[in-house]
């Protein structure tokens, strides 16, 4: 899995280096850039830092994310699924054209304008 761990924090290597998709802090370390994931941001990030087990995300995995909102999340599963696919869904057109412009920096995230509550 390509996420670190680094003096109480958590990191995503950068899929894109140089880009920020947030506010994001990004740290080089030789040849590889990393993403500091805010767990304030994110509650999965939250989770993964409070010990959450039995998660498997795999640089192939296939995820659908519900609830992409502008991508903050979803930038780092794209990071950490760096050849799989995640099909980011998301009802509010507001939200959508962020996570429109952060998908043609990133290949691998299908973002859908859907309500999730009716599929």
């Amino acid at each position: 899995m390509n996420i670190f761990y680094k003096d109480g924090e958590i990191a995503t290597r950068n899929l894109s280096p140089g880009i920020r998709v947030y506010d994001e802090r990004l740290i080089q370390d030789g040849d590889e850039e990393y993403r500091i994931w805010n767990p304030r941001r994110s509650k999965l990030a939250a989770a993964l830092l409070n010990g959450l087990e039995g998660l498997v995300l795999n640089n192939d995995s296939k995820v659908l994310y519900l609830g992409a909102s502008t991508g903050t999340t979803v930038s780092h599963i794209s990071d950490i699924c760096d050849d799989g696919l995640i099909y980011a869904v998301e009802f509010s057109p507001v939200s959508m054209k962020k996570l429109v412009r952060l998908s043609q920096k990133r290949n691998n995230i299908m973002p859908l304008l859907a309500d999730a509550t009716k599929p």
